[in-house]
């Protein structure tokens, strides 16, 4: 899905409102040009608090986030492995948040709910508590998509 550029180095890292985060830029083929990824890192990786703190720091740099994901998947050992949420805009730039969850009544779950409902995905706790994995877009981008929610 990404190609880096040549002179792309490798990814800069941040420190804002005490969290630590890396941004890299990559070629992305569907877009047709540069984007920019961010995630949280060191030992920020993986906390929920901080996770919510990066989302409100950065959250300003993103155009409107179109799309919200977690994908689960099962290892060469046959260990699920959560994935970050992951945020897309409208421009393809994306937002990696790996203290958010889903699956289970946890901190991590309740973290993923309170960003989706701050970017306005509108998601009730339910969802995210019972979801093994999931694929979102945003209400504005859906009703473009498929018309209004039944």
């Amino acid at each position: 899905m990404f190609n880096q550029k040549m002179d792309s180095s490798s990814p800069l890292i941040y420190k804002i409102n005490d969290v630590t985060y890396q941004k890299y830029n990559f070629y992305k083929k569907p877009y047709n040009r540069e984007v920019f990824v961010i995630k949280d890192y060191g030992e920020d990786r993986g906390i929920t608090d901080k996770s919510i703190a990066l989302f409100e720091a950065v959250k300003d740099h993103f155009d409107r986030f179109k799309i919200a994901k977690i994908v689960r998947e099962i290892n060469k050992d046959n260990l699920l492995l959560d994935s970050d949420l992951i945020l897309i805009d409208k421009k393809g730039n994306e937002l990696h948040l790996s203290g958010c969850s889903c699956g289970y009544a946890g901190t991590g779950s309740h973290g993923t709910v309170e960003i989706l409902n701050k970017a306005g995905f509108q998601i009730d706790r339910r969802f995210v508590f019972c979801s093994k994995g999931f694929t979102l877009f945003h209400p504005n981008e859906e009703k473009e998509l498929y018309g209004e929610r039944l």
